[in-house]
This record gives C-alpha cells, sequence and structure tokens, in this order.
C-alpha cells in the first residue's frame, strides 16, 4: 500500500503517543499527540458521495482504530513503555502487541526509530534512519514491514534490543511505530501510534546540565505605577549522558534589592546532549533598572533511578523603565508649571491695576 513517512512522529511524555499528518499539494499539517496509543482514521469519501444537498446529512464512513501497547506471550500487560538497561554487547528480549479495533482489516506499517524532544517540549520519534537506539530495536513477526490484521485481531510481535558492543554508556531514546496511510485524489493521510523505549546502556552515569544565555526583557504596564512583565528566556543543555527533568525558577528586583519577585515554571525534560530554550514570566515593579538570576533544579522523570546534576544558574539584567508612569509625571509638572505661570502673570497684572489706581488717585489729589 502507499507509504509517507512524515517528519516525526509525537510521543506524550508518559510513553505513548499519536500523530496524524495530512499531505494536500506537497503540504504537511501535523496534529498535536493523543492521550493513548489508539488512532482512529476515517476512510476516504468519494466525491459522488458529496454530491447534492444531502450530503451534509450523510452518514460518516467507518473508521479504522489500532492501538499499541508494552506486551508479554501472552498479550498488553498494563506497562506504558519498554524499559531496559542494557550492558554494551548484549540483548534483551521484549514485545508489542498491535490491535485492529476496527471491523475492517487492514495493512500497518511498523517501524523503529531514535527519539528525540520537540520544542513544544513532547517526546518524538524520528523518521530518518535511526543512528542510536532506534537502530539497536529490531521487531519481529512483520512482512517487509509490514503487518496485516484482520478486523478484531490482536498480534504480539517479539521485539529484541541488541546493543553494539562500542556504545556509550547513558540513554539511548528510541520508539516503535505502526502506521497506516489512506490516500485518497491525492491526498495521502498517514496516522501513527507507537511506544516509546526507555533504553540505557549500562556503564558510568555521569550527568550534568549548563545554563546559559539568559536574557530578560521588561514590557511597563499602560498603567501607571503598575507592575509591568519582566519576561526571561534561557536555555538549558544537558552535557550528560542521561535524561533528566529541568524546574526552573527565577527571581528578581530593582536596585538595591528593591521590591523583589519571583516566578517558577513547568519541569520539562532534556534528553542527553539535547538544548532547551524556555522562558518564565513575573510581576515587576519598574524601577529603572532590574536584575536577577534564573536557576535549574534537575528532577527525576517517570520511574528513573538515576543520580541527578547539580542545579545551575545565570544571571540577567535589563532596563526597567516605567513609560506610563514617567508619561503622567512630565504630564504633571507640566500642568503645574502651567498653573503657576498662569498665577505669577495673573498676579502680576493686579500688581500693576493696583499701582496704576494709586498713581490716579495721587493725580486728582
Amino acid at each position: 500500500m502507499p507509504r509517507f513517512r512524515s517528519r516525526r512522529a509525537a510521543l506524550p511524555a508518559a510513553g505513548a503517543f499519536a500523530v496524524l499528518t495530512a499531505l494536500l499539494v506537497g503540504h504537511a499539517a501535523v496534529l498535536p499527540p493523543a492521550a493513548a496509543a489508539t488512532s482512529t482514521v476515517a476512510a476516504p469519501v468519494s466525491s459522488s458521495a458529496l454530491e447534492g444537498a444531502e450530503a451534509a446529512e450523510a452518514a460518516e464512513p467507518p473508521a479504522t482504530e489500532w492501538g499499541v501497547v508494552p506486551a508479554d506471550a501472552a498479550g498488553p500487560d498494563g506497562r506504558v513503555s519498554l524499559r531496559h538497561v542494557v550492558y554494551p554487547g548484549a540483548s534483551v528480549s521484549d514485545a508489542v502487541a498491535v490491535t485492529n479495533h476496527s471491523a475492517e482489516p487492514a495493512v500497518f506499517a511498523v517501524a523503529t526509530g531514535d527519539g528525540v524532544v520537540g520544542a513544544d517540549g513532547a517526546f518524538d520519534v524520528r523518521t530518518d534512519d535511526p543512528a542510536s537506539g532506534g537502530a539497536w530495536v529490531r521487531v519481529e513477526g512483520l512482512d517487509g514491514g509490514a503487518l496485516a490484521l484482520a478486523a478484531g485481531e490482536t498480534r504480539v510481535l517479539p521485539v529484541t534490543i541488541a546493543v553494539p558492543a562500542d556504545a556509550t554508556p547513558g540513554d539511548h531514546p528510541a520508539g516503535i511505530v505502526v502506521a497506516l496511510s489512506i490516500e485518497d485524489a491525492g491526498v495521502t493521510l498517514t496516522h501513527r501510534v507507537g511506544v516509546r523505549v526507555h533504553l540505557q546502556v549500562a556503564g558510568e552515569i555521569a550527568p550534568a546540565l549548563r545554563v546559559d544565555a539568559a536574557t530578560a526583557t521588561f514590557t511597563p504596564s499602560w498603567m501607571p505605577f503598575a507592575s509591568g512583565t519582566l519576561s526571561v528566556e534561557y536555555r538549558v543543555t544537558n552535557t550528560g549522558n542521561v535524561r533528566f527533568g529541568a524546574s526552573a525558577a527565577a527571581d528578581a528586583s530593582g536596585p538595591l534589592g528593591l521590591l523583589p519577585g519571583e516566578a517558577g515554571g513547568e519541569a520539562f525534560e532534556v534528553l542527553p546532549g539535547g538544548t532547551a530554550t524556555q522562558r518564565i514570566e513575573m510581576p515587576l515593579a519598574p524601577l529603572f533598572f532590574a536584575a536577577g538570576e534564573i536557576t535549574v533544579t534537575p528532577v527525576s522523570l517517570g520511574d528513573d533511578r538515576v543520580p541527578l546534576p547539580e542545579a545551575a544558574s545565570a544571571g540577567f539584567s535589563t532596563p526597567a523603565v516605567p513609560w506610563s508612569s514617567l508619561a503622567v509625571v512630565v504630564l504633571g509638572v507640566g500642568v503645574l508649571g502651567l498653573v503657576a505661570i498662569l498665577l505669577v502673570r495673573g498676579r502680576g497684572r493686579t500688581q500693576r491695576r493696583i499701582d496704576e489706581a494709586i498713581a490716579a488717585d495721587r493725580a486728582q489729589r
């Protein structure tokens, strides 16, 4: 059957994932990942079925639904991901179960790939040729990478993970994807679901992180004398060989530590060698200048049981000019100045009139 490989398949952090990719005249649209490893794809509708006013009321076509989960020889076993620690040169066996929940038979494409974390923080599986963990995962029971399932059928597929003897210690994330493609009138629709593979090569674990490129910008409020918004952008790099979650907190204040503020962000995953750019915003009083520090504290994710690196931090500073407050002050000073000028001029005119009256009175005498 026709097959299209999208740029990547997204996985939620829990371990299963689903991505829907549509191609129309060479353009692809990717929807957010689903919450479970079950997919639903509607069968294509012919143009004749859409003719006439009755098309709007036509019943929906039958859908193809399928799922993939970790399994043992008897079937699904309740796990959400495959998790193994393997020594270099050794191998381990596992399994996944693929189920066609539909009322019609279907042929699926099964593949493995290296794991990455996308810009949105979601775990993805690359669709190019795997070079690390994905290359060490082999799914058996396939016919040239294809899997034909009858309606309602569940098939357990053996999985072998063979780690090369020269593999480096640490995490080598991967995933197993199961895809279905449908073509109609030049449109290829590919839907993928899958299982995350937490693969760690045994050996020396060296967790480490670095925080750099911390920059801050201040946006004053249009309300005079109200707090503005301080936005701190920073980059976290995992320089170690195991993944971790990064939980960040920022604190800032005006000159001499006046009117401090603080804020935190949600923890996000950073894979070995990976980099993530995040942003934290906080309300802060505008005192013409703001400075502070962003601190990233590593946290364990899921069932990970590895040592964590030390927390890291980076400083930042930015002008924090209260433009709306300055405008009010300038306007107030201007009004006061104008009033003072008018008062002085009024007093001058009054004094001249008094002087003129006195002079006239003396002249009459």
